[in-house]
């Protein structure tokens, strides 16, 4: 049998004894994730990151796990129109003459292979842009995506669940993609 408690106007759900911050309205689960994906950014290098570990009932997390983003396969597939195309490739050349590139004369072009140091435009510093940083707080057991704020502006501070039982929208800053529906419900601090 289930206990409940009324903290705050909300029903928190009690497990031996025990009040819950967050009860998943899907699942009934009680943990949550929060994910950080970043970019580094390194010209034609750049790399896509994510690290993820618990949210603690403190607003507290601790990472625990690191992994490259790799790309995505599918959109990696080369799209065109193919509708032109029939079987004799002759016809694939005549129909897409139009299209064909025209390559440049590069004269007497040859690769440096000298053992020089790459020229200042060659190299690429390796940089983040936290503004592009994105965050993500889910149920642990269904993995629904939970709204959230942060204690302090600019995305620092502890993280504030909205579905938390001591959630309080007056003393939260929105996170950027929650921005729009916490001015429809008035919760943006001026």
């Amino acid at each position: 049998m289930g206990y409940f408690a009324l903290v705050d106007g909300r029903s928190i759900a009690l497990k031996d004894n025990v009040a819950f911050k967050f009860t998943c309205s899907s699942c009934g689960g009680h943990t949550l994730t929060l994910t950080h994906v970043w970019s580094i950014l390194a010209g034609e290098n750049s790399e896509r990151w994510r690290e993820w570990g618990p949210l603690k009932d403190s607003h507290h997390w601790q990472y625990e796990f690191k992994e490259k983003v790799e790309k995505n396969a599918d959109r990696e597939v080369q799209t065109g129109d193919f509708g032109e195309y029939e079987e004799d490739d002759s016809a694939k050349v005549e129909k897409n003459a139009d299209r064909e590139v025209q390559r440049g004369d590069f004269g007497e072009y040859e690769e440096d292979d000298s053992a020089s140091e790459p020229e200042e435009y060659e190299i690429f510093e390796s940089e983040t842009n936290r503004e592009s940083d994105e965050f993500f707080v889910n149920c642990e057991n269904c993995d629904r995506e939970i709204e959230f704020g942060w204690s302090e502006p600019d995305r620092r501070g502890l993280i504030l669940p909205v579905e938390f039982s001591d959630f309080n929208p007056s003393k939260s800053w929105p996170d950027p993609k929650y921005l729009d529906i916490w001015q429809q419900r008035g919760w943006v601090r001026k």
